[in-house]
């Protein structure tokens, strides 16, 4: 059976029109590993982001492999550029936040959702230098704030400000990568930034002279998602039926074996342990699309629109696909 791992190095330059808000881009293919399949066996393209768990764990536990499934797994920095390899066929599924798949299906990037991965409101939120004064949302105004545009911190940034009794011409924006932000926030080059695990609580030390102002609980409900290509996914769901069995093994596992789960996230991209212990903990982990998860899915998008983070209003009810889960058993 065919498994292989694609690290993927991103820059930092903006895509453009392609999401409505401007996104990383795909450099490079490194570090090409673990190739030992079958000459003629599809392979079902990947794309995730560092930190995953369920991916991780499926490949070093050989839950693909059980399914019968190949996979190759491509890490992007976050969901934008996933998009766009998606778009260019690239791709086949992509893990993501919601605001770059509302992005996608606004342009009228034909992908669908095809489940809920992981529901946590403790993965996101503001983080601040210490010397910043910054220890509420109203201590934003006149400060320098790095969001990555196009991602699913950009509305979170919007959302604190309205919660503030600010707007973004209160603030100056900033847009930056996670990892940009984590190394502009630690050298005094910004004031705060909206980011997410794992340069979120990772981020917000004493050493690093940054703390966390607050998470998105209370102001933003966060499932991470999956999308497929509509062509993709119509001729091949055994395929994502067979993804979807082979996350919730992993999901299970994880759960059973917090320790092991967190030694293979940190082996596999030195993603901290207790940042992966901590998502075990405090997150509804596994594939599914739950009322409450579709509900949150729904309020994001919404959301979106009212920030003006979409142009084109839709039904997403339209672009949320039960059918895979049902074939999966899982739904």
């Amino acid at each position: 059976m065919k498994t292989k791992i694609l690290s993927i190095l991103l820059a930092t330059a903006l895509l453009g029109a392609l999401t409505g808000c401007g996104t990383g881009s795909v450099a490079a293919k490194v570090n090409e590993t673990n190739d030992n399949g079958k000459e003629g066996e599809s392979t079902l393209r990947l794309g995730i982001q560092p930190g995953d768990l369920l991916d991780n764990v499926a490949f070093a536990k050989g839950f693909f492999d059980e399914e019968g499934l190949n996979v190759e797994a491509q890490v992007f920095s976050y969901g934008p550029p996933i998009v766009e390899a998606l778009t260019s066929g690239d791709l086949d599924v992509g893990l993501m936040g919601d605001q770059p798949a509302f992005s996608a299906i606004s342009n009228g990037v034909p992908v669908e959702i095809i489940t809920g991965t992981q529901s946590s409101n403790k993965r996101h939120g503001l983080i601040a230098r210490d010397d910043s004064n910054i220890e509420s949302l109203e201590d934003l105004k006149g400060k320098t704030v790095s969001v990555p545009v196009g991602s699913n911190a950009q509305p979170l940034l919007y959302i604190y400000l309205e919660a503030a009794g600010l707007t973004e011409y209160d603030v100056e924006v900033v847009n930056l990568g996670v990892v940009d932000a984590e190394t502009s926030i630690i050298a005094g080059d910004i004031d705060a930034a909206v980011v997410y695990e794992p340069h979120f609580t990772s981020v917000a030390t004493k050493e690093n002279g940054v703390h966390v102002v607050t998470d998105a609980e209370g102001y933003k409900d966060y499932v991470s998602i999956s999308i497929g290509r509509v062509d993709y996914d119509k001729e091949h769901p055994e395929e994502l039926a067979k993804l979807l069995r082979a996350w919730d093994k992993a999901a299970k596992w994880a759960k059973e074996n917090p320790e092991e789960a967190a030694q293979i996230v940190y082996d596999a991209d030195g993603t901290s342990k207790e940042i992966t212990l901590n998502f075990i903990s405090n997150s509804e982990i596994g594939p599914g699309l739950t009322e409450s998860r579709v509900q949150a899915l729904l309020d994001g998008k919404e959301q979106s629109l009212k920030y003006g983070l979409i142009e084109n209003d839709y039904d997403l009810n339209d672009y949320i696909n039960f059918d895979y889960l049902e074939l999966a058993g899982l739904h």
